[in-house]
Parts: C-alpha cells; structure tokens; sequence
C-alpha cells in the first residue's frame, strides 16, 4: 500500500521584531489613510458647493481653488502614498516575472526596495529641511492665502518618510525570506494572473 504524500509544512513566520515593526508602520498609515479619506470627502463637499454657487448663484468660493490645489490634492496623495505601496497599487512592469522562478522574484524584489530607500530617505531629508525652514522664517504661502507655508508642505516629508520607512519594511521582509526561508514578506501578484494581495 502506498503512503500517502505527507503535507507540506508551511514555513514558519517572521521573528516578534518584525511583525511588531510592521504593525506600528501599518497603525501609522491606517491613521494618515484616514486622514486622507476626511481630505477626500471635503473635496468633493468643497467642488459641489462651489459648482452650485458658481451655476445657482453667479458666486463662486473665492478660496476653493487655493485649498484644494494646496492642501486637499496633496494630502491625499501623501498621506496615502505608503499605504498604496502596501496594497500593491503602485505602477508596476512586471513582464519578467512571468518568466522567473518564485527565488528570482524575491532577488527583484529586494534590489527595487533596497536601491529605493536612500532615494527616497533623500527626499524626505529634503523636505524636512524645507518645511522646518518655512517655520523658523514665519514664511507665509504664496497662494493668497494668509497661512504660513509649512502647514502646505508639511506632508511631503510624511508622506516621503512614510513611504522610506515602508521600503526599507519591504527589504528588510524580501531579504529575510531569501536569507531565511522564513515568510517575512509575500511577493506582490502578477498582473493578469490569479494572485491574490497581501
């Protein structure tokens, strides 16, 4: 009689350290996704009042556009753009990975998020800089409205160092699971196949 074939064991989960780290980062960018749900919904309350006072009325908000174009559109690119990395959401060419093992994936991976990182730790230094600068100066924004400038570019060093922190989470789970076998992190599906997301 034939024995049957034994179940594979699934390879065990990354150490406490890692997930932890990850919950923090995800706890982080569930608050700024929030936050720029809130943006969002007041966009849209914001274009439909303004439509309807320019069309019903002939009377415009005289402040819609400066809001949206300098607070609401950025917000809500920013503030979700770390989130988006985790959902997979991001523009990604993905051609060879139809024809690469799942190994050759993980190196793909790993050299993306690990030559991403000081890019993008880079741009977050430097809007830091600016956006601290903006506060010892009192500069106020050149947008005609009588606020000071850093409350329009403080979210593109969160949103940079948000997306840095979340790279750097990626290598560090693509290159655990090379080095370790260990599941630190899943591979991103392939467009056009049956993979689902994290």
């Amino acid at each position: 009689m034939q024995a049957a074939n034994p179940t594979p064991t699934p390879p065990p989960p990354p150490p406490s350290s890692y997930r932890r780290l990850r919950r923090w980062i995800d706890a982080i960018d569930g608050v700024l996704v929030s936050i720029g749900c809130a943006m969002l919904f007041l966009l849209m309350c914001l274009v439909v009042a303004d439509v309807g006072r320019r069309y019903l009325f002939n009377s415009p908000i005289a402040w819609s556009y400066e809001v949206i174009n300098n607070y609401l559109m950025p917000g809500l690119f920013f503030l979700a753009v770390s989130h988006t990395l985790k959902a997979h959401s991001h523009v990604a060419v993905d051609i060879l990975h139809n024809y690469v093992g799942r190994t050759a994936r993980y190196v793909f991976e790993s050299v993306s998020m690990v030559l991403a990182v000081p890019v993008f730790a880079y741009a977050t230094w430097l809007a830091a800089g600016k956006t601290l600068a903006e506060m010892r100066t009192a500069a106020e924004a050149s947008s005609g409205l009588a606020v000071p400038s850093w409350t329009v570019s403080i979210v593109f060093p969160i949103g940079f160092g948000m997306l840095t922190l979340r790279l750097a989470l990626h290598a560090a789970g693509y290159i655990g699971t090379l080095a370790t076998g260990r599941r630190y992190k899943e591979l991103p599906p392939i467009s056009g196949t049956h993979e689902g997301a994290e």
